[in-house]
C-alpha cells in the first residue's frame, strides 16, 4: 500500500451539533489527507445540517453527508460504509475524535503488515469540556479471546 490509500472514515449522527464540528476536524485535518468523511445523519434539528452544509464548503470533494430518517446507528453505519470508497475505513461516532497522527499511524501500519485486517490502538475518555478523563481499558490483540467475557477492551474510535 505504498500509494496512498484511500481512507474513508463513516460517521453515523443525530443531533450532534455541540460535538461534530470538532469530530469532522480531527478527521480532515489530519496530516494524511487521502481521506473522505461520510456522514450519515438521520435528520437532526439542533444545527447539526447547517454545520454540514458549511463544513462540506470548507472540505470540497472530502466531507460527504446525507441527512434521512433511520432506524438508529447501525442503519446509518451500513449506509455510510456503503458509500465509502477508500481501501482503508474507520469508524468515527459524531462525539469521538481522533488525535492529529491517527489515520497515518493506521495507514503506516497497514503498509508495513499487509496480512492485517483489523488496527486499534489507546484511548481516552473526554469529558464536556475536553478534558481527559483517563485511558480507554485498552488490551493488547495478543490477549486470550475469554477475555472478552470481563468487557469489550477495543476502543472502537480507535479501530481502522
Amino acid at each position: 500500500m505504498t500509494n496512498q490509500p484511500l481512507v474513508s472514515v463513516v460517521m453515523p449522527s443525530l443531533n450532534q451539533a455541540q460535538f461534530i464540528e470538532q469530530s469532522i476536524r480531527s478527521v480532515l485535518e489530519q496530516s494524511y489527507e487521502n481521506t473522505e468523511l461520510i456522514v450519515v445523519d438521520g435528520l437532526s434539528t439542533d444545527g447539526t445540517i447547517e454545520l454540514l452544509v458549511s463544513l462540506q464548503k470548507e472540505f470540497v470533494g472530502r466531507l460527504q453527508w446525507v441527512s434521512q430518517k433511520d432506524t438508529g446507528p447501525a442503519q446509518a453505519l451500513n449506509h455510510a460504509i456503503s458509500l465509502a470508497k477508500g481501501e482503508i475505513i474507520g469508524w468515527l461516532n459524531s462525539d469521538d475524535l481522533y488525535l492529529p497522527s491517527a489515520i497515518m499511524r493506521a495507514v503506516d501500519h497497514f503498509d508495513v503488515n499487509e496480512q492485517h485486517q483489523m488496527v486499534y490502538g489507546f484511548g481516552q475518555h473526554i469529558g464536556p469540556s475536553g478534558q481527559s478523563l483517563g485511558e480507554y481499558p485498552t488490551k493488547p490483540p495478543s490477549s486470550p479471546m475469554d477475555t472478552f467475557l470481563e468487557g469489550s477492551f477495543i476502543c472502537q474510535p480507535t479501530v481502522r
